[in-house]
């Protein structure tokens, strides 16, 4: 299958959406813009690395390009939009912005969610890509009274904030682009920490809840037991519901949608079966903060507010505009398309695994080493010569003459994939990706290193490129 061209990789959703896709066999490009003194593969690499101890297994690597979303052709030079054209066939746009507001439209969240999908809509035309499927949000919808159904929004009712009505015009232009196939849209709605181990990479929405509830309840004198009451009282009843989704249970869903042909063409709206209360992360949250007395005192705001009070009103900021029960988005295409793949229900033990792992991120401010990679077997490959090139081929594929063409997948630490074609000189040239259809032949990236003498290490027990030409 040709490759399919991710962006937004390097975010909370992209991660874990490139490690599934990348596990079930697909074939896959990333847009990625560097940071700092990192590479744009330096940050695929650093992903991939956590993902793969999540996962327990190696995985394979995308063809990465740097570029910017919002630079005319996403940045990309006409070489690589050439290979585009060549060798991808359809764009997962799941790149955006989550600021709430913006101070105008050059700004974000409109710079990434509308620009930003405007040039990647032109990069496709001109890459002749016709199969577009967008990441949007269940609340497109904006102010419109629920039940949702999973339609074009009309934006009628109005939008709370920047970051709804920027994803609403985004959704707008794609279902405007004429030369799109049947474009798909996946709305989900709230999207929170990993449901199996409580991370997450961006401390918005439920995070930045949990987060100022810990500073403030861990601020306070805690009695002899250790527990600390909380003179807090809240203009909410309590039973307001908000519809949070785990983040891999939103990756794992759309790894499948995105190569399922029965959802092409579909909105399909992700949202829990049974929303999560605020009174039940009010409650879940003080059973991991050994606190309590915190009140719900109904939809008005008290008139005197003490100093803790202050805090907490000043504090809620963007997030006041979430206060009411969220609206019920239908569900039904999920239901009929992923019916084995229930969205998680979040209860107090995954609510204790979202703050542990706020904890020991120490909340979004523990810098994360990049991986230190031995050997890129990229920079193994470009240094051989076009015959050494021909002679690696042919060890790889049991030392007799390969195809005219064959794919090469280093997965693991460094890897990537390639496509060698045979030269009518009798050498090899190289380029990045495999083509649809060529034959491919898996190692691991470590294998493309240099050989080194074994230190002390029986026959039996070495390891050649062939021995794990296989390897899973």
């Amino acid at each position: 299958m040709p490759h399919l061209l991710l962006t937004g990789a390097t975010g909370l959703l992209g991660g874990q959406l490139l490690a599934r896709l990348l596990l079930r066999g697909r074939d896959v490009a990333v847009l990625v813009r560097p940071s700092g003194r990192d590479t744009g593969r330096d940050r695929i690499e650093a992903i991939l690395a956590r993902e793969e101890e999540a996962l327990g297994s190696l995985l394979p690597r995308p063809v990465v390009f740097e570029g910017d979303l919002t630079a005319p052709a996403c940045g990309l030079a006409d070489a690589e939009i050439a290979w585009l054209r060549r060798g991808c066939s359809a764009v997962l746009h799941n790149a955006a912005s989550l600021e709430f507001v913006g101070a105008d439209r050059a700004g974000e969240p409109w710079r990434t969610n509308v620009t930003g999908t405007k040039t990647l809509l032109e990069l496709a035309h001109r890459a002749g890509i016709a199969e577009f499927h967008h990441v949007s949000t269940a609340y497109v919808c904006g102010l419109a009274p629920g039940p949702i159904p999973e339609e074009p929004s009309s934006g009628a009712h109005g939008f709370r904030n920047d970051y709804e009505a920027s994803k609403h015009e985004a959704e707008r232009l794609v279902r405007s682009a004429a030369f799109l196939h049947r474009p798909t849209f996946y709305r989900p709605a709230v999207i929170v920490g990993d449901s199996r181990t409580g991370a997450t990479t961006t401390y918005h929405g439920l995070m930045a809840m949990l987060q100022l509830m810990t500073v403030i309840v861990r601020s306070l004198p805690a009695d002899e037991a250790g527990f600390r009451k909380v003179p807090i009282r809240l203009a909410m009843t309590g039973d307001e519901q908000r519809n949070m989704i785990p983040v891999d249970w939103v990756a794992e869903v759309l790894a499948r949608l995105v190569g399922d042909p029965a959802a092409r063409g579909r909105t399909i709206h992700m949202a829990p079966d049974r929303p999560i209360t605020i009174r039940e992360i009010i409650d879940f949250t003080s059973s991991y903060l050994n606190s309590g007395g915190l009140e719900f005192c109904g939809p008005t705001r008290p008139e005197r507010l003490n100093d803790v009070e202050h805090f907490v009103y000043g504090g809620k900021g963007l997030y006041e505009a979430y206060e009411q029960t969220d609206p019920v988005f239908e569900t039904a295409t999920l239901r009929e398309l992923v019916p084995d793949l229930p969205c998680p229900v979040i209860d107090e033990a995954m609510i204790h695994r979202f703050l542990a792992a706020g904890d020991a991120d120490r909340w979004g401010k523990r810098r994360q080493p990049l991986p230190q990679v031995e050997t890129w077997a990229a920079d193994v490959l470009r240094q051989l010569e076009p015959d050494a090139l021909s002679s690696l081929v042919r060890g790889l594929h049991g030392g007799v003459l390969p195809p005219a063409q064959v794919g090469l997948e280093a997965v693991g630490p460094g890897g990537g994939s390639w496509t060698i074609r045979r030269t009518g000189d009798g050498g090899s040239r190289i380029e990045p990706g495999i083509h649809d259809g060529v034959e491919r032949i898996r190692i691991r990236a470590a294998d493309l290193a240099p050989r080194r003498p074994p230190r002390q290490r029986p026959a039996a027990q070495r390891t050649t490129a062939r021995a794990t030409a296989s390897v899973d």
